[in-house]
């Protein structure tokens, strides 16, 4: 997945083997920067964090995936720093409908997770970087010019948690149960394990009940769950959602 790793100081990126997108952009334009994360504190912190960096703009703030998305559509910033785990659609799947729509944005997440799970989804989902939020303030302005650089980043316990991933053989590893359910029944997943109705749900994704109440049944058929209250239990377990949620 890498070809080369390289450290500055406590700043740990991996070059990326993509092209860096970035080369072309003119030296005097900035930066185009989105934050989502359901909490007002956090975005708060990260916009005092990068305000006194002037090749940064931040653009636009969310709350929710959604919300990110439709951001982003209208902005097409660079960057969109997202946190992991957001109500409604969080940041893994938001992530992967920013691909799916062709969006030229790269994603940097930040999270307060370092299990293997999260890391996981996230190198699946195409994510050029992902930071530990204690570590946030050391080290995001490092994550984004490595982004801009054409490195991912990773926080140095998430690449040492990578690393032995891959010396174990992500074969070895148990199957993502997640990756039984289409996209949109991830969608309905995350809504139902919040508490969600059918109709809720349905008027979130303008859709008819009937198709969410069809979605339900293919997603609890797949997962082998009964009730509302084992699809909240496996949301938490797969930190789809946040165990204060519960």
């Amino acid at each position: 997945m890498f070809s080369l790793l390289e450290m500055n100081g406590n700043n740990l990126g991996c070059r990326a083997s993509k092209n860096n997108k970035y080369s072309g952009k003119p030296s005097e334009e900035k930066l185009k920067i989105i934050l989502a994360d359901d909490h007002t504190l956090v975005r708060q912190g990260i916009e005092t964090l990068l305000r006194d960096n002037k090749t940064l703009e931040i653009v636009g703030q969310a709350e929710d995936g959604y919300q990110a998305l439709a951001l982003i559509e209208e902005h097409e910033p660079d960057i969109a720093i997202i946190d992991i785990s957001m109500p409604k659609l969080n940041g893994l799947e938001t992530t992967r409908k920013i691909h799916e729509k062709g969006l030229s944005t790269d994603v940097v997440f930040l999270s307060m997770y370092d299990d293997e799970g999260y890391i996981r989804r996230a190198v699946k989902t195409g994510a050029s970087g992902y930071l530990l939020k204690e570590d946030a303030i050391e080290e995001l302005e490092g994550a984004i010019n490595a982004v801009r650089q054409g490195y991912y980043y990773l926080s140095p316990p998430i690449l040492t948690k990578l690393m032995d991933m891959t010396k174990r053989g992500l074969k070895q590893l148990e199957p993502d149960r997640l990756e039984k359910l289409t996209s949109r029944e991830r969608e309905i997943l995350q809504l139902i394990a919040e508490g969600n109705t059918n109709k809720d749900i349905a008027d979130i994704l303008s859709r008819s009940v009937e198709t969410v109440r069809t979605h339900r049944a293919n997603l609890m058929e797949k997962l082998d769950l009964h009730s509302a209250e084992e699809v909240k239990e496996f949301a938490i377990n797969e930190g789809i959602i946040k165990e204060e949620e519960k």
